[in-house]
């Protein structure tokens, strides 16, 4: 799949963030499953590489937020993953439930992040060649980025994800600075900022906003044509969208 076949479309693609996480416990099969059910064309998750190698499906480096054990993910296996909550999936058994839906895989990477995750991503994906014309690659590091790019050339569609402070991300590249590092194909800002991105850029990089959860944010969103929303709320966008 590339940029072109994203944004040629008729209809905004809706992507279900972490799954459908209002109803279900996010990044879990089931959430992922009830927003396909909601009428969402895929779903964003995220990816961290365990101790012991496999992609993890999980939005915290910690597993306390959400799952109550006070773990860091890199430091654990898969099996001791699982031991805190058998939901917790891995990227394989994604793919396995889901099949060929839309995919906007987060790479979850701090500044000092291990590149085994991305030639461990690579590898997955290359094993999955069904639904390699169904997934873009994003990351708010640049770097890691830049290294999944090296590595799968033209294989994806790649985006930066930013948003404004407070953040994670340096302040240099707060603004999506971080897109001159790679070949990057879509911008992924926080929803209140793509509309100066769209202003600023006169629309040069498509656009996939997140998380737009209320019809008053996606209204505000239609001016700036964005091929992909991200949302918590995927039946609300949904059937907005199918009904105008």
């Amino acid at each position: 799949m590339n940029i072109e076949e994203l944004t040629s479309r008729e209809r905004i693609l809706v992507l279900g963030h972490r799954g459908s996480p209002m109803r279900e416990i996010e990044n879990t099969i089931r959430s992922f499953k009830r927003a396909m059910e909601d009428g969402a064309d895929g779903v964003e998750l995220d990816v961290h590489l365990s101790d012991d190698g496999n992609l993890v499906v999980i939005h915290d480096f910690n597993t306390k937020r959400v799952f109550g054990t006070d773990s860091e993910i890199e430091e654990l296996t898969i099996k001791e993953i699982k031991a805190i909550n058998s939901e917790i999936p891995t990227l394989e058994e994604v793919f396995e439930a889901l099949g060929p839906v839309y995919y906007d895989i987060e790479i979850k990477a701090d500044f000092s992040f291990d590149k085994k995750l991305i030639s461990t991503l690579t590898g997955t994906l290359n094993n999955y060649p069904q639904i390699a014309d169904r997934v873009m690659v994003s990351s708010f590091n640049p770097l890691a980025m830049r290294a999944f790019w090296k590595m799968n050339k033209g294989k994806y569609p790649l985006g930066l994800i930013y948003e404004g402070p407070p953040t994670t991300v340096p302040v240099f590249l707060q603004k999506g600075q971080g897109r001159i590092l790679f070949q990057t194909d879509y911008l992924k800002p926080k929803w209140d900022i793509a509309e100066r991105e769209f202003k600023n850029k006169k629309g040069k990089y498509p656009l996939c906003p997140w998380t737009v959860d209320s019809i008053e944010v996606l209204e505000k969103m239609l001016p700036i044509d964005p091929f992909a929303v991200v949302t918590n709320e995927p039946e609300k966008i949904v059937a907005y969208l199918r009904e105008h």
